[in-house]
């Protein structure tokens, strides 16, 4: 069977973006039994990654984008104008390639996309993008800015409802993304993917360091910026009360300048940037935090801290999806004194993160399972599969 795969972020064995990663592993696990096809975006450092996915791909098209660094209008404009330039160009793709399946990534990339009747169309939709604009809208406070949040909100869910109609089949990350997407388009056709991820057995016992809370993301994102300067202003001075000489690592992709400066301006504060690998991190950190306050789809990052059996501190809204047992496998909080009580428990309490640290793993491990997720990827392609070839 012959699929053609269009994402907007390139997939390799150590990208940072979770959503790469999800689709590599897809790609790696299913190259054997299907000639897979590849059209993705792809940012100037990346093209050294090409090479070893052709061990995988039948065929790789690329088209080149080289993301804005500063936050501005003109930024989000760019990237905007990205996205349409690459559905126009994967839409004479799909028409020229006689595909039997087309496997898209991310709801946005099917803002230009067409329908076509000859081809099977699945959308694996990471993030239900009207849920975090609602959540925006919520946050917003003044009128101008709640009348600004509520029109975006309304037009998020119209261009949501008009993406999602042109696929036979939707994937989402998890039920409650399924459900708020079946309210909105009743009749779409709907199954659950789980985000996949494989448990870390370290061969060898890790010493993890003492008094390290660890962020992971790509910290160009706003959600990520959001996170990080909440936790560092509003819960760390809590922490640092009882723990004087904790740590606060950031890592993470293309850091903006409101984030460096934390690490200019505070010693116990360090920002990285792009890292080769994160195994060290996940390995050394104390505490995953993760005050993730306006989310969609699933935190992933959250997920790899657990599978690494790191214990992660994080919202409500952090756990959704994931639906771990708060207490158990996570610990909760949404407000900065009790989120700064549940990271100084673990950081004072070896016995206590090693518990939940080892309950997490087992959750990931039972729940997320890679080859699981891969078979069931197996499955709706073959049952989907058009028969118009």
């Amino acid at each position: 069977m012959k699929i053609l795969i269009i994402t907007p972020f390139f997939p390799y064995a150590r990208v940072a973006h979770a959503s790469g990663k999800f689709i590599y592993e897809i790609i790696k696990g299913l190259s054997k039994k299907y000639d897979i096809h590849l059209f993705s975006r792809i940012e100037p450092y990346e093209m050294r990654f090409v090479k070893e996915m052709d061990a995988f791909c039948k065929d790789i098209i690329l088209y080149k984008f080289k993301t804005p660094k500063d936050s501005n209008p003109f930024r989000s404009f760019l990237i905007i104008l990205s996205y349409l330039i690459f559905a126009i160009k994967a839409n004479r793709i799909i028409q020229n390639g006689n595909y039997d399946l087309v496997h898209v990534e991310h709801t946005q990339t099917g803002i230009l996309l067409r329908k076509f009747k000859n081809t099977t169309m699945i959308l694996l939709a990471h993030d239900v993008i009207t849920k975090p604009a609602e959540r925006r809208y919520s946050f917003s406070r003044g009128t101008f800015k709640r009348a600004i949040g509520w029109l975006k909100w309304q037009i998020t869910k119209i261009i949501e409802v008009y993406i999602s109609k042109k696929y036979d089949i939707i994937l989402t990350l998890s039920q409650v993304d399924k459900d708020i997407l079946l309210r909105l388009v009743p009749d779409i056709k709907i199954s659950v993917m789980p985000f996949p991820f494989e448990v870390c057995d370290y061969q060898y016992n890790v010493e993890r360091a003492e008094d390290i809370t660890l962020f992971v993301g790509a910290i160009n994102r706003d959600v990520n910026q959001d996170a990080v300067i909440y936790f560092y202003k509003e819960v760390f001075p809590f922490i640092r009360k009882e723990v004087p000489d904790v740590k606060f690592y950031i890592v993470g992709n293309n850091p903006p300048e409101n984030i460096r400066s934390l690490a200019a301006n505070d010693p116990n504060v360090i920002v990285t940037g792009y890292v080769e690998s994160l195994t060290p991190y996940y390995q050394r950190a104390t505490v995953f935090v993760s005050p993730i306050l306006i989310g969609g789809g699933i935190i992933a990052k959250n997920l790899n801290a657990m599978a690494n059996g790191l214990p992660v501190v994080t919202t409500s809204i952090g756990n959704e999806g994931i639906e771990a047992i708060p207490d158990r496998e996570i610990l909760i909080a949404d407000t900065p004194e009790e989120f700064a009580k549940k990271v100084i428990i673990l950081l004072n309490d070896k016995d206590i993160r090693s518990k939940i640290g080892k309950a997490g793993k087992r959750f990931v491990k039972e729940k997320f399972d890679l080859k699981q997720v891969i078979d069931k990827i197996d499955r709706v392609w073959e049952s989907n599969k058009s028969d118009l070839h």
